[in-house]
């Protein structure tokens, strides 16, 4: 036979009564703090990751930048030695035209050199993106010409450039070396004279 445990009826009586008014409002006490707890957590989480991306996009425009300053950098090195390039070759095409009215037909060993080197810095130039565009005949634009001089035709239309100077070459869509062009200017038409012709001015005797 199983003895039962004899327990005194008040404390069976206390372990199925209803929890006592004082500690319901505590636990409810403590389920408000931990409720405005996590809250705060959760409002500390959200900063934290505001704060996260703003740093985020700050190195990502920081990266830009300095990936776009330096492409710039780059770009303005390579700028400059193109234009030396073209200087170098103004200075070959000039002593090739010296070289061309000096020879006979036949061309000398020379020339042949020069006309050589000429080709290939060409051709270097052309595999950089840059090339020569025409000018002579055209009309004088300040974004394409620089004009070193101006006179008066009247064969032409005002502002036609009828002599380059110097060739202009854009690099891609950019204009590298602006052209030296000789532009023209309308002819200032005579003065005619203070009297007409035959008169003769009287004056006292």
């Amino acid at each position: 036979m199983i003895e039962r445990e004899d327990r005194p009826s008040t404390e069976r009586h206390e372990e199925l009564a209803p929890a006592r008014p004082a500690e319901r409002v505590r636990d409810i006490s403590e389920l408000a703090h931990l409720t405005a707890e996590v809250e705060q957590l959760r409002r500390e989480l959200a900063a934290e990751h505001r704060r996260y991306l703003r740093a985020l996009a700050d190195f990502d425009n920081y990266r830009k930048r300095i990936e776009r300053e330096l492409s710039e950098r780059v770009r303005e090195g390579v700028r400059k030695v193109l234009l030396d390039v073209l200087q170098v070759l103004d200075a070959f095409e000039h002593v090739l035209g010296l070289e061309k009215e000096r020879t006979e037909p036949t061309t000398s060993p020379t020339g042949e050199a020069l006309q050589l080197i000429h080709r290939q810095l060409v051709r270097l130039l052309e595999a950089c993106g840059v090339r020569p565009y025409e000018s002579l005949g055209r009309k004088f634009d300040p974004a394409l010409h620089e004009a070193v001089e101006a006179i008066p035709s009247r064969e032409h239309e005002e502002q036609t450039i009828v002599r380059e100077v110097r060739k202009g070459y854009r690099w891609g869509d950019q204009i590298l070396r602006p052209a030296c062009v000789v532009v023209t200017v309308a002819e200032r038409p005579s003065r005619e004279p203070s009297h007409p012709t035959g008169s003769a001015e009287t004056f006292p005797q």
